[in-house]
Parts: structure tokens; C-alpha cells; sequence
């Protein structure tokens, strides 16, 4: 089977679509399957990965974000389609990358990965404060009408997570198939604690036997709601020893690093590109502690799980799928860092052993990596079978 993916979002940096599809070809090639990834990037080039590679497309840099890059020669991205004559195309972007898959009328099989809620990322803060109610609800079913327009075009929609399929059905979405991501569990685990590094991000607080260790990490962008965790670690370093660690890099940084100056404690680390060092971070937290409120998956969610490293989580978008009992505590989405500290608090307050173990068999109950494309493979392989086609 010959896969070509249309990407719009894909970091010179990193982050999380990148790492899927990279992952995407090389689950691809040990399975016998043939992955083209087509994404923008500052040049045309073609980067081979194992039996696929990925093919970028010269665009401008996004203004927010310009690790990223505009997919705005639609043309050139139908030749490449034209050119490998794959037997899937799928977009993972709801934009120009959806438009471009949706029009390979002459693939077999077109399908949809919802990798990004970008109604419940951009426009829902703000329907937030519209009243009455009923108004919110009825513009947010009017934003949704792209989605279902795109489900009507694409042979599938992959969901990656129950939240996901559930408010893509909920909205008129159809085809919708949840296969849900998975997790490199093997690359995590409690014994990946490194208490050197412990240590030194503690800092001040190496020898406080009460202090606790917070670790954020995500892309540093004003979506994923860093500065509520530096405020809510804020107040609760009025009332204990506390340390910050952000692992992660964005154009948000520098602001984040201002907000987060009167800490008693905080680090900024960047990316980790080392993933030894990367599990080792995980491991030798007390509490993971997330503000994004319109994940799709959340990966890193799953892998501090898989770290034995609970949870505090809003109770929104797919990060509520990981708020398993005793391995994660939730606050309200829109809550006050307050209410995101008493989460914390509520963690640390229960035994260390106890939410170790707890956050470890939960992640113990993810699909993995491996299972997840298997399962994506095998959907492919039947619906080219059956032949199922949407409107176009």
C-alpha cells in the first residue's frame, strides 16, 4: 500500500504532528508500505526516510510561528499527488492541505486525521462569553459546518480519541473512524528517574524532603495556556516549596519567561532532543501539570502517564480521555490559577508510591504506537477493499 499525506502545520522544530508523521513513515516501512509525507517548508527538497520520505514544498513563514510554513502552492502539491499515484491520500490539516487531498479524485481512497481542534482552540474562548447560551451553542454548530463539509468530501474521518469522534459525530460529521493514537510505552517508566536531574531542577529545594517538582511540556504558544500553570504555580509556592520545569519552545517563550520571573524556582529547558533525557525528565516530576484545553490526543499526556507522573488536567478537549482515577485530577476549563493550584494540591497530597503506581497502570492501558497503526493500516486496507467513497 502506497500512503501520500498532505501536512499543512509540520515544524521545522518539531512538535506533535511532525513527530506522528515521521513515525507514520517509518511504521509504514517495516510493515512493507510505501509513506510520502508532502509538507511546506523554507525550500523544495526531499528528505528520504527508511522506504518513504518526506517531500517539502517552499513556502512563506507563518507570521506567529515562522518554524512553520505556509502550504500555499496547491498546484505543485497536486503534481506530487499526480507524480506517486499513491493509493490513500490523507490530509492532516483542515485548510489548503484538505482542499488539495479532497480534489485527488483519482486516489482511491481519500481520508481525513483530525489532528488539530481548531474550532475548540480558537473560537470557543470566545464563545465562552456569549450569552445567552443557546447563541454560543448555535454559532459553535455553524463553525462546525466546514468540518462536516470536509467529512462529506473525504472516504474517512480518522479520529484520534474518543472526545474527538464523539464531537465530530455530535456535529453531523460523517464516516467518522476512532483510532486512537498511541504511545512508545516502552520508552517510559518510573525507573528512568534520574535524581541528579531531579536534583538540579529543584534547585533551592534539592534538600526540602516536602518540595515538589511541576513539569510542563508543550509547544510554548498562547493556546497551550503555560501561563496558567506559572500562575497557578505561583500560588502554590505561597504555601510550600515548589519548583517549575517547561520543557518545550515557542513563540511564547520569552513573554512566559517574564511571567514567570518571580518563582522561587523555574526552569526553561527547551526542546529535549535526547529521549532518554526526555524520559528522564518525566520520571523525576511529581506532577504533570497541563493547560491546553483543545488537545486532540495530547502524546505527552500519555507518555508522563506511562512515567508514572500524574496528571492535572482541564476538564476539556481530549485531555480529559486521560484523567483516569487516582492518576489525574481535574480543574474547570476556564478555571483561575487557584483552582488549577487545589489540583495540584490534591495530587501531592496523596502518597507518592500511590500516584506513581496509579498513573503507571493507567498508562499501562493505552493503545501503542504499534497497535495504533496497525489498526490504521488494517481500516485502509479494508476500505480500499470496499471501495468506499464519499462525495468528492
Amino acid at each position: 500500500m502506497k500512503i501520500l499525506d498532505v501536512a499543512e502545520f509540520f515544524s521545522s522544530r518539531g512538535g506533535g504532528v511532525r513527530s506522528y508523521l515521521e513515525e507514520l513513515v517509518r511504521q509504514g516501512s517495516r510493515r512493507g508500505h510505501e509513506i510520502v509525507v508532502v509538507a511546506p517548508g523554507p525550500r523544495d527538497e526531499v528528505v528520504p526516510l527508511e522506504r518513504g520520505r518526506i517531500v517539502r514544498v517552499a513556502g512563506p513563514p507563518m507570521p506567529y510561528d515562522p518554524t512553520y510554513h505556509a502550504l500555499l502552492r496547491l498546484g505543485a502539491a497536486r503534481a506530487i499527488i499526480r507524480r506517486e499515484a499513491p493509493d490513500v491520500v490523507q490530509a492532516s490539516a483542515p485548510y489548503t492541505a484538505a482542499l488539495v487531498a479532497a480534489s485527488a479524485r483519482e486516489v482511491p481512497l481519500r481520508t481525513f486525521v483530525y489532528h488539530s481542534d481548531q474550532i475548540s482552540t480558537y473560537a470557543a474562548p470566545l464563545l465562552d462569553r456569549v450569552r445567552p447560551r443557546a447563541v454560543a451553542r448555535a454559532l459553535e454548530g455553524a463553525l462546525f459546518a466546514w468540518p462536516r463539509a470536509l467529512s462529506r468530501r473525504f472516504d474517512a474521518t480518522i479520529a484520534p480519541g474518543t472526545f474527538i469522534a464523539e464531537q465530530l459525530r455530535s456535529h453531523g460529521c460523517e464516516r467518522v473512524h476512532r483510532v486512537t493514537f498511541g504511545v512508545k510505552r516502552g520508552d517510559f517508566g518510573p525507573s528512568r528517574a534520574d535524581a541528579a536531574l531531579r536534583r538540579s531542577l529543584l534547585g533551592r529545594f534539592a534538600d526540602e524532603p516536602s518540595a515538589a517538582l511541576l513539569l510542563v511540556a508543550c509547544r510554548l504558544a498562547v493556546e497551550k495556556r503555560v501561563a496558567l500553570v506559572i500562575d497557578a504555580a505561583r500560588e502554590l509556592a505561597a504555601r510550600r516549596p515548589v519548583a517549575l520545569a517547561v520543557l518545550g519552545d515557542g513563540p511564547e517563550r520569552a513573554r512566559l519567561e517574564r511571567r514567570a520571573a518571580a518563582l522561587p524556582q523555574v526552569t526553561f529547558l527547551g526542546f529535549a532532543k535526547d529521549r532518554a533525557t526526555y524520559a528522564a525528565l518525566h520520571a523525576s516530576a511529581d506532577v504533570f501539570v497541563h493547560g491546553g484545553a483543545a488537545e486532540t490526543f495530547g502524546f505527552v499526556l500519555g507518555e508522563a502517564l506511562c512515567s508514572g507522573l500524574p496528571l492535572v488536567v482541564p476538564a476539556a478537549g481530549a485531555a480529559l480521555d486521560f484523567a483516569q482515577p487516582g492518576a489525574a485530577e481535574v480543574y474547570a476549563p476556564r478555571a483561575s490559577p487557584g483552582e488549577v493550584a487545589a489540583a495540584i494540591e490534591r495530587v501531592l497530597a496523596r502518597p507518592r508510591e500511590e500516584r506513581v503506581a496509579a498513573a503507571r497502570a493507567a498508562g499501562e492501558r493505552l493503545p501503542t504506537s504499534d497497535e495504533h497503526f496497525d489498526a490504521l493500516f488494517a481500516l485502509y486496507a479494508d476500505l480500499l477493499e470496499r471501495g468506499v467513497r464519499g462525495e468528492g
